[in-house]
């Protein structure tokens, strides 16, 4: 069976078998509205696909600052809302860059299709191509500090969840017409297991157990 990072190539249903009269089904996908990879090329697709396990990663975000997703989202905390801790499932060769709300557009003009990515080169004409963003406001009512209370899904590019106490006013901002939805927490309890530091160039998640206990290296994101 191969594999591609191009939505809607599996045009048949494809039969794989398992043994002992198991087999599993590979059938057609669906081309959902407002996904965001029908907007990027394939090199970018290559990015935003994941290719291997998924390895969360955790900030702390206090009102004023933000997390950039590549150059195709802005995840923010806005208003009074104390500090909460945002944990972002997407693809590890996506880039995330936690910022001043202020200073985001600036950073993503310049630096977006080279140290922020995807999109890639030319960044600031993919970035015209795939859509000027449009932003969501968004009240979660945290459930405390050991799980999250609700995950903020970015359609095509992954999710967010959002642990803390208080009411958390999240805004989001992504390229006109991408889904965005809330839903209860699909990994409530991972949060702990991928809090980051930034070092001001990269973000590094620390060194933690696995639930085989074994120890995990930290995960780097520039």
């Amino acid at each position: 069976v191969t594999t591609s990072p191009l939505p809607g190539t599996t045009l048949k249903f494809i039969r794989i078998e398992l043994g002992k009269g198991r087999a599993l089904f590979d059938t057609p996908g669906l081309l959902v509205p407002g996904c965001l990879t029908e907007r990027l090329t394939p090199e970018e697709l290559k990015i935003v696909v994941p290719k291997k396990r998924v390895e969360p990663i955790t900030f702390r975000v206090a009102s004023g600052k933000c997390v950039l997703v590549g150059g195709l989202a802005k995840v923010e905390l806005i208003g009074d809302s104390k500090p909460f801790l945002f944990t972002f499932f997407v693809a590890n060769d996506i880039k995330l860059h936690p910022t001043d709300s202020e200073r985001a557009d600036e950073f993503t003009s310049k630096h977006v299709g080279k140290i922020l990515t995807p999109p890639l080169e030319p960044g600031q004409e993919r970035l015209e191509e795939i859509g000027e963003f449009e932003y969501h406001e968004i009240d979660v009512k945290g459930e405390g500090w050991k799980q999250a209370a609700a995950d903020i899904t970015l359609r095509g590019l992954g999710w967010v969840a959002v642990t803390g106490a208080g009411v958390a006013k999240v805004r989001i901002g992504v390229p006109k017409g991408i889904g965005i939805t809330v839903r209860p927490p699909l990994m409530p309890f991972d949060v702990w297991e991928a809090t980051a530091k930034y070092t001001g160039g990269r973000a590094v998640r620390k060194s933690t157990k696995s639930r085989s206990g074994k120890r995990r290296k930290g995960v780097g994101r520039s």
